[in-house]
């Protein structure tokens, strides 16, 4: 679209509206495009920003549905419901609704939802206001709110997802979710993977600018409040307002059991593999190493992509899981190989030495080496531990609410980047210096030399 309608564009791809609009705001791009109704919310909240009013083109907005049997069911009573909504004025309520600002703080009314024809999983972005975004940690939206009365209208259920944009569509193909609204425009190419409804909006695609760059904008006569009161006023919209302080608490909560999970899992893991390895078997070393070659040489988030849309996508394992599962194989890798390097760094005298007085295999392993190789294993699996705490950042691709996802949440609510990342930084750091601590005193319980130079302090 770009390419045919403004050809002397260079593209940039960023991840939501939030990006876009400091990307915009610092001067790193000159425009974006976005629909007439998301871009009235941000023109509307930030003074800093206009649009232009030639439209660049116009849009068919549509419901998505798998193409299998059960999908074209549901495309079938969506259009259905479609009509009937668009026919007795309802649809038009709906986007008036949403259109007033007092609605931004309002979630979608789920109550009457009988689900005796079953549930069906919904999937949505949960970050264009007002298109679908997160009220007190429910979703609220036009988008939303035409979901949940299409469930009420047939006897659904529903269980929200919010997903970025760019998941919604795999997850649809690969039975992840049953539908989705989220203002998604009606394309050739995207009809090749899952089937359409009829359209529920049309709207105008308007180019965001700076309001600067805009010979007919006025400057501002408000006065600026200073540097405190504006620190004040932020603080309040990022963290009171809505009691956004609470989806921080969910997001480090769901961070923290990811982490602690595939610590124990990923740990566990890494002995096996690094025992399995030491067996002597060249199957087992042959294995053991392609293991840690494939995951070494895998991104995180893209293991990540594939356990879930690829993997488990039918099997309707939860994303929570499966991201223990992605963390816990990649720290099995990581973790493996510095448990065997920690044990080959003992001397093979001591396994000798255990062996002439008596001892098993087994008991000369666990009572003599092993313990010797933690004091050299611990402070880098400290490290690999901090790495896998920041790593869990990228489960927002598969729709989890972790620390980092509520935060890109809180940001396209208040489009302030300031406050939302610093805190996730702050608190990122927080729990990587708790598990520096813990693996501190687990290293002064086994190491004489680490519990000597504490008492000395």
């Amino acid at each position: 679209m770009v390419a045919a309608e403004l050809p002397k564009s260079e593209i940039y791809n960023f991840n939501s509206y939030t990006d876009l609009t400091e990307a915009l705001k610092t001067d790193k791009i000159d425009y974006f495009l976005a629909s007439t109704e998301v871009a009235a919310h941000l023109t509307e909240a930030d003074s800093q920003l206009a649009t232009l009013e030639a439209p660049v083109r116009l849009l068919d907005i549509g419901a998505m549905f798998a193409r299998n049997p059960k999908g074209e069911a549901l495309k079938r009573q969506m259009d259905e419901f479609i009509k009937k909504l668009k026919a007795d004025g309802t649809l038009e309520e709906i986007y008036a609704f949403w259109s007033k600002p007092e609605s931004a703080s309002v979630p979608v009314d789920q109550s009457g939802l009988t689900g005796e024809n079953g549930t069906l999983r919904f999937a949505t972005s949960g970050t264009k206001v007002p298109i679908s975004f997160v009220v007190d940690g429910q979703i609220a939206g036009t988008d939303p709110d035409i979901a949940v009365r299409f469930c009420r209208e047939y006897g659904y259920n529903i269980e929200v997802s919010t997903v970025d944009t760019a998941g919604i569509i795999p997850g649809i193909v690969n039975d992840l979710y049953d539908f989705s609204l989220s203002d998604m425009v009606i394309t050739d190419e995207r009809k090749e993977s899952v089937l359409f409804s009829e359209p529920y909006h049309d709207t105008k695609l308007l180019m965001v600018v700076r309001a600067a760059d805009v010979a007919a904008a006025a400057p501002a006569a408000d006065e600026k409040p200073g540097f405190f009161q504006s620190l004040a006023r932020s603080f309040e919209r990022n963290f009171i307002r809505e009691n956004r302080w609470q989806l921080i608490l969910s997001g480090i909560g769901v961070t923290c059991l990811i982490t602690s999970l595939a610590t124990l899992f990923g740990t566990l893991l890494a002995f096996a593999v690094c025992m399995f390895r030491r067996t002597g078997s060249k199957l087992a070393n042959k294995l053991s190493e392609w293991y840690v070659k494939l995951l070494q040489g895998t991104p995180t988030v893209v293991l990540l992509m594939i356990l879930y849309y690829v993997i488990f996508g039918r099997m309707g394992v939860r994303a929570v899981w499966v991201a223990v599962i992605a963390f816990t194989l990649n720290l099995g890798a990581y973790g493996s190989e510095i448990m065997r390097s920690g044990i080959d760094s003992i001397d093979g005298g001591q396994r000798e030495a255990a062996l002439a007085l008596g001892y098993t295999e087994r008991q000369a392993f666990f009572d003599f080496i092993f313990p010797q190789a933690a004091v050299y294993i611990l402070p880098v699996y400290r490290g690999e531990l901090v790495n896998l705490l920041k790593s869990t950042s990228v489960v927002g691709y598969i729709a989890i609410q972790d620390l980092t996802k509520v935060s890109d949440i809180i940001r396209s609510r208040t489009y302030e980047a300031f406050f939302p990342l610093i805190a996730t930084a702050v608190i990122y750091f927080l729990l990587a210096w708790i598990i520096s601590l813990i693996i501190k005193a687990m290293l002064q319980r086994i190491d004489p030399r680490a519990r000597k130079g504490a008492k000395a302090k």
